[in-house]
């Protein structure tokens, strides 16, 4: 399987809900039987056959098809004869030249016997395969209830019926709330990621998974899952009118612009292999999600991310493997770093008194990043920590000594 990202679904990167899926055409089984081996060609006169020998047959059938579907068997003889066709205890008899039949396909491989019975009594046969192979049905595997800013795992896979063969997988994805979410090939399916936005209306969500078979089917499972609301009240912050000066509209805009273009470069392929690491140890003195006023009656934001204090100068580490997207120091959040994890995956780190990388480096988990500082809008010495899905903030605890991330309790 590849990769599978957003718009394009799995292996048009999405699938990759990135979803290798292998697009089959069911073929045609094509026998032909008689002295010579010869067949009859439409609009020509039949030759005849020797004497003593049967008519001359052409059989043709799919070589694969759904159990349970319709498929056309195709024969022609080289002259009028009874034309017997038996496809496991279907049957079909007619006395004709030509003959277009229908049955319903079979699980395995089971033949379609051909007779033919001429008027002279002479009697020709012949045979051909039909593979039938069960829908592939798909299961969802997710979270039965999240919290707003949480990150999201979906993972969905595909069984056949317990008498037939899996026919062959041409597509597949994962959509939640009607939006396919980008997925990349995992063990026998596809696993998606997603982040529930922190401003996002608690209630049911809905996911449906959907794989389309080498016939063209869709076969589909649905699930939902719960949105709890914030558990966190909102926080007054009193900080100092001289921190909060760097906070301009100039500053806002230009870091915006500096994000948005880390976030597009992100590719669908994930670049990780290994669990997500804390960046720094320290003490933990804001926790994610926090909604909070600058000051009285001032709009309510939320914290975006974990803050964790150390002395000024404690080395930063990449939280995994990735590309230096974002290297440099701005106006709010000062020295920032964003290294891009593949996949939609983004880390962020802020306020960092030095930097150790540049943009387009490639890091690996646990190379030093940049070192702890108070630049920015910061009162004191710590990492602003951030883990993104597709540009949308998530809790950075959830990743912690995982592959993929698995929502954690946040306590009020």
């Amino acid at each position: 399987m590849s990769a599978l990202r957003t718009a394009p679904r799995w292996a048009r990167t999405s699938l990759a809900f990135a979803v290798v899926a292998c697009v089959v055409l069911a073929g045609f089984g094509v026998a032909g039987f008689g002295v010579g081996g010869a067949t009859r060609e439409a609009g020509r006169t039949p030759r005849a056959a020797p004497s003593g020998a049967g008519p001359l047959l052409y059989v043709e059938a799919p070589g694969r098809v759904a159990v349970g579907s319709r498929f056309d068997v195709v024969v022609s003889s080289s002259d009028p004869a009874v034309l017997r066709v038996r496809y496991g205890d279907q049957e079909v008899e007619v006395v004709d030249q030509d003959l277009r039949t229908a049955f319903l396909g079979l699980a395995h491989r089971v033949e379609v016997e051909v007779h033919a019975t001429d008027g002279a009594g002479r009697v020709a046969e012949a045979r051909t395969a039909v593979a039938g192979y069960g829908p592939p049905t798909p299961t969802i595997d997710a979270p039965a209830r999240v919290t707003v800013g949480d990150p999201l795992t979906v993972r969905m896979s595909w069984t056949s019926v317990p008498d037939a063969p899996p026919a062959l997988v041409a597509d597949a994805w994962v959509e939640l709330d009607g939006r396919i979410l980008e997925a990349h090939a995992f063990d026998d399916g596809l696993l998606a990621l997603a982040a529930v936005p922190l401003a996002a209306e608690p209630g049911p969500r809905s996911l449906r998974a959907i794989v389309v078979d080498e016939f063209g089917t869709h076969h589909r499972a649905d699930a939902t899952f719960e949105v709890a609301p914030n558990p966190h009240p909102v926080q007054l912050l009193v900080i100092p009118a001289s921190v909060l000066a760097v906070s301009t509209d100039g500053g806002r805009e230009l870091e915006a612009q500096a994000l948005a273009a880390a976030f597009a470069a992100v590719p669908p392929e994930q670049r990780w292999e290994v669990p997500f690491m804390l960046p720094i140890v320290g003490r933990g003195t804001s926790g994610f999600g926090l909604p909070r006023r600058y000051g009285p009656g001032g709009n309510v934001s939320y914290h975006l991310g974990t803050d964790i204090a150390a002395p000024e100068g404690t080395p930063i580490v990449a939280t995994n493997d990735g590309v230096v997207r974002v290297a440099g120091q701005y106006p709010i959040k000062g020295g920032l770093v964003i290294v891009d994890h593949g996949f939609g995956v983004t880390s962020l780190y802020f306020h960092q008194s030095r930097i150790a990388v540049a943009e387009g480096d490639e890091v690996t988990r646990g190379d030093v990043i940049g070192f702890v500082g108070s630049t920015g809008l910061s009162t004191g010495p710590h990492l602003h920590w951030e883990m993104r899905v597709d540009g949308v903030p998530t809790d950075p605890m959830a990743w912690i000594d995982r592959h993929y991330p698995v929502p954690i309790a946040r306590v009020p």
